[in-house]
């Protein structure tokens, strides 16, 4: 008999509005008017934390966190200080959200940014925080 196996229920939030919420730290702090390169440099930041958190909660590791961390040591303490203020808010805020970041875009409509973001099933040992290529596409959300 062949195993089903249990769907993780969605959250109904679009990842769209839950990627801005995460990655408020970053972007609040530029300004609606700061420079696309500045806003991209701060998202993609985000999508690197949020999605080695989502691979970590998948695999019941800490090995993409480790690994961000290392690649950290010895750099800037600022950016250091804020990928820890986003793991902690990941895990506080947004625990429950197993959803992967695939591919964005950001852009401004009358002056506030907008963001397009599909959102990505992963399985366990897929791929990376990054990358997340070979995660199962959902329906952009």
């Amino acid at each position: 008999m062949a195993r089903t196996k249990a769907r993780e229920k969605l959250p109904h939030r679009k990842i769209s509005e839950t990627f801005l919420d995460f990655a408020a730290p970053l972007l609040d702090p530029l300004g609606a008017e700061a420079p696309e390169q500045e806003m991209e440099n701060a998202l993609k930041i985000a999508f690197t934390v949020w999605n080695a958190l989502v691979f970590d909660a998948v695999e019941s590791s800490s090995r993409w966190v480790d690994q961000l961390r290392s690649y950290l040591a010895g750099q800037d303490p600022r950016v250091q200080a804020l990928v820890e203020q986003l793991v902690a808010r990941k895990r506080s805020l947004f625990r429950d959200d197993h959803r992967l970041i695939g591919e964005y875009q950001f852009y401004r409509h009358h002056g506030q940014l907008r963001l397009r973001a599909e959102a990505r099933r992963p399985s366990a040992g897929t791929s990376s925080p990054t990358g997340a290529k070979s995660a199962q596409s959902t329906r952009p959300r």
